[in-house]
């Protein structure tokens, strides 16, 4: 089910519009993922913590739960789907306030 979820959201994406109208942002969103794994990757290695759960909690930041459930099954960590949907829904929620937060707080600056 979760790979027909994907199919579904993927569909109507334009590869082709989104690259020639949206160049920057696009590069912007690598830097910022290539930073993500970067950092997960040190600050794990300070703290021992599994690769595994490395891989999944930068996964699940930025694809969100799904996608890291469905990389967790298909690795065939299992005990590691459900810690992994709770970590990617608790993104969410904390990620959607500090959004609007900064939002806010950058549109007083305009």
């Amino acid at each position: 089910m979760i790979y027909l979820f994907f199919v579904v959201i993927g569909i109507p994406a334009d590869l082709r519009l989104i690259v020639t109208n949206a160049p920057f942002i696009l590069l912007f969103v690598f830097i910022i993922a290539i930073s993500n794994l970067t950092v997960s990757l040190a600050v794990g290695k300070l703290f021992r913590v599994r690769l595994e759960e490395i891989l999944l909690a930068v996964n699940a930041a930025v694809g969100g739960p799904t996608t890291a459930a469905a990389m967790a099954i298909a690795k065939g960590w299992r005990e590691l789907v459900a810690p992994i949907m709770l970590v990617g829904t608790l993104g969410y929620l904390i990620g959607n306030y500090v959004g609007t937060f900064m939002g806010n707080w950058f549109s007083s600056f305009l």
